[in-house]
């Protein structure tokens, strides 16, 4: 005995397109079957109705009539204890109700109205149509060397697009795309593009480009804000065209690809604007192949949730560029700067410092907290090698920044016989956390959602670091200077300087070399501010323009 079951549709059935994950399996777990044939009719005309795709292998798409696949059957008489296969309704409504014949038992009903009702030879079972937060629904379905791919999304707007890219990996540039476009005026228009790599605008495809396979739209309807979008690949070759070389490998439908998925805007003339948003499957398609992607959001928008990716990238941005290098370089350069003034009872160097890396510190942890709960706590994918090696760095960095702030909370007093110990950990935990934090903002300007926004935003970056990199070899020729060569900076007067405060704390005694030391120190005190100033501007600018990118990211 055969049991029906409809377990998920994806749409409401009030509208004219329905996305249906049909499942059939023994009515018990000894019950099997070998053969199946399913089809979907309208209970007036008798007409076969929809289109299916297979979503395992134990079952295939026929062609009773025309393009698309109508009918699902098997692909051996091996015995089978479940099948299962989608099925989308056409885009008019039917005469009467549509039915799907299972044979050789059982008959379901598809009613257009709020409820679709399930019968079977024992069973009857009323579901609810209604699924909420649908975004996009991707089916292919191979047979007979014909691949059909059919996009369904209630997630596209008017003068928008919707891009279905296959690439060999997962960053965009070098990629096959079909492109579903909600004009102006509502028409719905498909094409196929190229994708040449970097920033160069996607390259229509024609029927004498030999990108591999022939394309045709079979399908394209509008239904309610739902839009659909359908069409074939055929005629693939196996020989390849050797006249002339290709930045990009032939569409193969032996190949597996990686799927990106993007959403843009068109402008008044109808042509691509950049993407607005991305998101790269884990899953992979292969066209000789039947498969489903189904991404549903059901914890709200897609741009709800990239609020808490884009405020972790713009604040790591910061406060790793700009607040954490601007505390090393304070503890470094400034330890000598300042030397009668106190701020909260601590040398103004140190309260300035302790209070820019406890600060880091929070706001990391902070950043962290947002990208966990925008990946609602799941670790990403090691198939995604550059957002692996990104996560992994990271938490090597979030312990750095919750072992800098322990480690000093327990230290020895400074004239402790081990203090040594604490000073040169506390500096290597600090600096390789920097360096790290480096290493993965990096891996993170290299992702296709970064790319997507921001040209290569990655050199905005390796400017930071040499324009860095610049400022501390000045920094360290300063003190060079100071302390052996350059005549106007002498030591002595500062070691003596140091001495009266301590033995006088602060009284009327130091003023005279006070006075001496600043005359001969302030053209380096004025060197190592100006060194600073331009430290922080740099970084700044330079922070805020690869945050200007994250802050677009969704």
């Amino acid at each position: 005995m055969i049991q029906f079951k409809v377990s998920d549709l994806v749409y409401d059935s009030l509208l004219d397109l329905l996305i249906l994950l049909v499942t059939v399996r023994g009515a018990t777990s000894s019950n099997r079957f070998k053969g199946i044939l399913l089809l979907a009719k309208d209970t007036y005309s008798q007409n076969i109705l929809g289109s299916w795709s297979s979503i395992d292998s134990s079952v295939q798409g026929i062609y009773c009539d025309g393009t698309s696949p109508n009918g699902i059957t098997h692909t051996s008489s091996t015995t089978k204890s479940q099948i299962q296969a989608n099925w989308s309704s056409p885009s008019t409504a039917a005469q009467g109700n549509i039915i799907i014949n299972v044979s050789p038992t059982t008959t379901t009903t598809v009613s257009q109205s709020a409820n679709t009702s399930i019968s079977s030879v024992d069973t009857t079972t009323t579901i609810n149509s209604q699924v909420s937060g649908a975004a996009l629904n991707l089916n292919w379905s191979y047979f007979g060397g014909i691949t059909t791919v059919a996009i369904v999304t209630n997630n596209l707007g008017t003068s928008q697009w919707l891009g279905i890219g296959l690439s060999l990996d997962d960053r965009m540039g070098d990629d096959h795309v079909f492109v579903c476009k909600r004009l102006n005026d509502d028409t719905i228009q498909l094409q196929r593009f190229i994708n040449p790599g970097g920033h160069i605008p996607p390259t229509i495809v024609t029927a004498d480009s030999n990108y591999g396979g022939s394309f045709k739209v079979t399908r394209v309807a509008l239904n309610n804000d739902l839009v659909y979008c359908e069409f074939i690949l055929s005629n693939f070759t196996t020989t390849p065209d050797r006249r002339r070389k290709r930045s990009i490998a032939i569409l193969s439908q032996s190949t597996q690809y990686r799927i990106l998925v993007a959403i843009g805007q068109l402008d008044s003339s109808n042509s691509l604007v950049q993407h607005s948003s991305v998101t790269v499957q884990t899953q992979t398609m292969q066209l000789d192949q039947s498969g489903t992607i189904m991404m549903i959001n059901n914890e709200g928008s897609d741009d709800d949730k990239a609020i808490f990716l884009r405020a972790h990238g713009i604040i790591m941005l910061f406060i790793w560029m700009l607040f954490v290098s601007t505390g090393i370089l304070i503890a470094r350069y400034f330890k000598q700067s300042w030397p009668t003034r106190k701020l909260c009872d601590k040398p103004i160097w140190f309260a300035v410092h302790r209070s820019i890396m406890i600060f880091s510190a929070i706001m990391t942890l902070i950043a962290f907290g947002l990208i966990l709960r925008y990946k609602r706590g799941t670790w990403v994918s090691q198939s995604l090698s550059r957002e692996f090696a990104h996560s992994i760095i990271g938490i090597l960095v979030i312990s750095a920044a919750i072992i800098q702030p322990t480690m000093a909370l327990f230290r020895c007093q400074p004239d402790h016989q081990y203090r040594f110990i604490f000073n040169y950990a506390h500096a290597t935990v600090g600096i390789s956390a920097l360096i790290l934090s480096i290493a993965t903002i990096f891996l993170a300007t290299m992702f296709t959602i970064f790319d997507f926004v921001m040209n290569k935003p990655w050199r905005f970056l390796v400017t930071w670091i040499l324009l860095e990199f610049a400022i501390l070899i000045g920094f360290e020729c300063l003190e060079i200077f100071y302390r052996n060569n350059w005549p106007p900076f002498n030591v002595q007067n500062r070691t003596e300087l140091l001495q009266m405060n301590v033995r006088d704390n602060g009284s009327e005694a130091t003023s005279s070399i006070n006075d001496r030391s600043s005359s001969r120190d302030i053209l380096k005190e004025r060197l190592k501010t100006l060194l600073l100033i331009l430290h922080i501007l740099i970084a700044f600018g330079l922070s805020l323009t690869l945050a200007y990118g994250a802050g677009h990211i969704s």
